[in-house]
This record gives structure tokens, sequence and C-alpha cells, in this order.
């Protein structure tokens, strides 16, 4: 009785956590969306809107595998899955990896 108890208390209590690691996900691609950035992802640009599909697709494969929003970055949003090749971003001229950028991204947007 008591296991019962315990487990349903650790299953309530995961659920708002993957919620919040959702909206951060869903939060960081839109900003990916409205950046100025063009995305390069095996060698090939892509505009703001093709990166945050290709995000999106990647998200909804993942999603359950995904503990965090720095899991995201790291492990689905700034490399192939097919080579391992780092994604990178041009902004204004100047090359990030894909990784910094949205990591980047994602604390300028919680810095208030």
């Amino acid at each position: 009785m008591k296991r019962t108890a315990v487990l349903m208390s650790l299953s309530l209590l995961c659920t708002p956590a993957m919620a919040n690691v959702s909206d951060d996900v869903t939060q960081l691609i839109t900003q990916v969306e409205h950046s100025e950035c063009t995305f390069i992802r095996n060698g090939k640009r892509h505009t703001q809107q093709e990166a945050a599909d290709h995000l999106r697709r990647k998200w909804d494969y993942a999603e359950d595998d995904v503990t965090d929003i720095q899991v995201f970055i790291s492990e689905v949003a700034s490399k192939s899955w097919f080579t391992g090749t780092p994604y990178t971003v041009d902004c204004q001229g100047r090359t990030l990896t894909s990784e910094e950028w949205l990591t980047q991204l994602w604390q300028q947007a919680n810095s208030y």
C-alpha cells in the first residue's frame, strides 16, 4: 500500500517537470524561428523557419528521452544524429556552433 502511494506521488511530481521541458523547448524553438540567423546543417544553409521545423521534428522524436533544456540543446538540437556533424549558425557574419548559440539564446531569454 505504501509503495503504491509513493509511486503515485512520484508520477504526479514528474508530470509538471516534463511539461516544463516541453514549454522550454517550445520557447527555444520559437526564438530560433524569429531569429535573424542562418542555421547551417550538414553544410547546407537553412532559413529560420526551416531550422525551427527541423528542430520540432527532432523534438517530436526525442521528447520522451529529454530530461531538461540542456539535454535538448546538447543532444538533439546541436548535431546530426546520422553524421554526428555539429550544426552551426551564422549570425551577422559570426559563426557559432548551434550548441553555443542555443545556450546563449536560452540564457538571454531567462535572465530576467
